[in-house]
């Protein structure tokens, strides 16, 4: 694979589903971030947000518009869904049974990266960006607005969940992310003081041997 067009779900003056979660918010976050790691990947991204449409029917002929204008290989539109206030969960959608086994990885992908409830890959055939985007399509469902406990699996695991699509949807992975408290500064430690060089030897060859450091004895 080496070129994604990823959108967001409605548009600026189209609403999407509220909840605890607002999709349109939301998703133009996600994307983003996506299309960062994406880039990380070496892949060509084209990012959408429709900005102008009125109404659901301008919304969805503009964002396919967008996606057919550009050469690639997978379209991908970003959405959170609603309805089920028990159990929630991520799903992403597909409309030809060749989408489906990517479709089935990007969702258990981002249920791991959540922790949340896998609802699986959904085939379907009356949506309309599914139905009009001319390449290899899903439409990702990332968890429901109305669920607290997915809305705060979100927000805690926001980035591991983009990072998970993108690392999903192109089968290569991002580095691993170096945690770093570096200040500049260098810190010596101490081990204590022994009554002789041999018991002193002895622990520092222990250490180093175990540690794969270098220490130093000093008299005092």
């Amino acid at each position: 694979m080496d070129s994604v067009v990823i959108s967001s779900g409605h548009a600026k003056y189209v609403s999407g589903a509220i909840g605890i979660l607002n999709e349109v918010t939301e998703a133009r976050k996600v994307v983003p971030q996506v299309a960062k790691y994406l880039k990380e990947l070496v892949i060509t991204v084209y990012e959408f947000h429709d900005d102008t449409s009125k109404t659901q029917k301008d919304n969805i002929n503009t964002i396919v518009k967008y996606h057919n204008s550009k050469k690639r290989d997978l379209d991908v539109s970003v959405h959170f869904n609603s309805g089920t206030k028990v159990t929630g969960g991520v799903e992403v959608l597909y409309c030809t049974d060749a989408q489906k086994t990517i479709a089935t990885k990007v969702s258990s992908a981002i249920s791991n990266s959540l922790g949340i409830r896998d609802r699986g890959a959904k085939k379907r055939n009356d949506l309309g960006f599914l139905n009009g985007t001319k390449q290899p399509a899903i439409l990702i469902e990332v968890c429901f607005v109305d669920v607290k406990e997915n809305a705060d699996a979100y927000h805690k695991n926001f980035d591991a969940c983009c990072r998970a699509i993108a690392e999903t949807i192109t089968n290569k992975k991002l580095p691993t992310k170096a945690t770093s408290n570096d200040d500049g500064k260098r810190y010596r430690l101490y081990t204590g003081t022994f009554a002789t060089k041999v018991s002193a030897t002895a622990f520092k060859e222990k250490v180093e041997k175990e540690f794969d450091i270098t220490l130093q004895i000093r008299e005092e």
